[in-house]
C-alpha cells in the first residue's frame, strides 16, 4: 500500500442506528489510512451531533434537508477532494464491512492508472452467503444497470474481473474520476445514479472493477422501504427513462417501449393482486419524466 488516503462518505437519513452499526464496523478495518465522513441528510433529529459525539474521530456535516443520494453524496465528496483526498469511498449507511474489505479495494485501483472504480462484493446482511450485487453490465434497451446477484458465494465467480456497471453502495473512486467527469447528477435524486455515474465513467475511458476478495453486508432498501416501498418504484421508472435521454437518447424509443411492456404485464399482477396503488407511482413517474420534473418528488403516494 502507497499511503494514500481514503475519504469514506457515510450518508445517513434517519438512520442513526444503521449508521452506528456501519461506522462501528469500519472503525475495525485493518487498513487504517481514512477519513469518516458522514453526512446527514436532513433528519427529524439531531443524529449527526449524536455520532460525532459518539465518534470523535469522524467529520460529521449537517444539511439543513434532504438532498438524495446524489445531492448529498456530492457534499460529501466536494468536502473530501477539497482536504486532498486520493481516493473517495461511497459507503451506504446500511451496511457492514469485513476487516480487511479494504486492502483488495486499494491494491486493484493502485495497480493501473485507468482503473477509476472499484466494488467489493456486496452480500445480504440477513443472509450473509448470499450474493446481493457483484457487478454487472449496463443494458441500454433497458436502460439500467443489471448486476449479478442473489447466489450462493460458492456459485459466484471469485476472480476480479472488469465490468460496465457496480452498485453505488460502495465504491472506491480515484478522485481524478470527478475532476475529468463530475460529480454524481443530482435530477436523479434517488436510484439509477450510479448507472449514470458507471456509464460516464466508462465513456471518460476508466476502468471499473470488482475484487471478491472484498466483502461487505448490506441491508438491502432498509431506508427507502422503512419509508414508503412505492418511492424506489416510482424514481427507478422515471430515473431509467431519464438515464437513456440524457446519454443516448437514439434509444428512446426501444427504452420507452420495453419499460412500457414491461409495466404494463405488471399491471395486471398488481391489478390482481391489490396492488394499484403500484399504478399510481408508474403513472406519475412517466408523467413526471415527460414534463422534466427530476429531482426530489413532491408527490404523496
Amino acid at each position: 500500500m502507497d499511503g494514500s488516503i481514503i475519504y469514506t462518505i457515510i450518508l445517513n437519513w434517519n438512520g442513526y442506528q444503521d449508521s452506528k452499526e456501519c461506522i462501528q464496523s469500519l472503525l475495525q478495518a485493518t487498513y487504517k489510512n481514512f477519513i469518516i465522513v458522514l453526512v446527514d441528510n436532513g433528519s427529524n433529529t439531531n443524529e449527526a451531533e449524536l455520532l460525532e459525539n459518539e465518534f470523535p474521530a469522524i467529520k460529521a456535516i449537517r444539511i439543513e434537508k434532504n438532498l438524495g443520494f446524489s445531492g448529498g453524496n456530492n457534499i460529501g465528496i466536494k468536502y473530501s477532494l477539497e482536504q486532498n483526498a486520493d481516493y473517495i469511498l461511497l459507503l451506504n449507511n446500511d451496511t457492514t464491512v469485513e476487516r480487511n474489505f479494504l486492502e483488495p479495494l486499494v491494491e486493484k485501483i493502485l495497480q493501473d492508472k485507468h482503473v477509476g472504480v472499484v466494488a467489493p462484493k456486496i452480500n445480504y446482511y440477513s443472509e450473509p452467503n448470499l450474493v446481493w450485487s457483484a457487478g454487472g453490465k449496463i443494458r441500454k434497451i433497458r436502460a439500467s444497470g443489471f448486476a449479478d446477484y442473489d447466489k450462493i458465494e460458492s456459485q459466484l465467480n471469485t476472480k476480479d474481473r472488469e465490468v460496465g456497471f457496480v452498485s453505488g453502495c460502495c465504491m472506491l473512486i480515484r478522485k481524478e474520476v470527478f475532476e475529468k467527469i463530475g460529480l454524481f447528477d443530482e435530477n436523479y435524486f434517488l436510484y439509477v445514479e450510479d448507472t449514470d455515474f458507471c456509464y460516464r465513467v466508462k465513456e471518460a475511458g476508466y476502468k471499473i472493477w470488482v475484487t471478491p476478495k472484498s466483502k461487505i453486508f448490506h441491508k438491502v432498501n432498509s431506508s427507502t422501504k422503512n419509508n414508503n416501498f412505492l418511492l424506489p418504484l416510482y424514481y427507478t421508472t422515471r430515473n431509467r427513462l431519464y438515464f437513456v435521454k440524457k446519454n443516448f437518447n437514439q434509444y428512446l424509443p426501444f427504452s420507452f417501449t420495453y419499460l412500457t411492456a414491461a409495466m404494463l404485464i405488471k399491471s395486471v399482477f398488481w391489478f390482481i393482486g391489490g396492488k394499484a396503488k403500484n399504478l399510481k407511482a408508474v403513472y406519475k413517474a412517466y408523467k413526471d419524466f415527460q414534463i422534466d420534473n427530476m429531482g426530489m418528488t413532491k408527490h404523496k403516494f
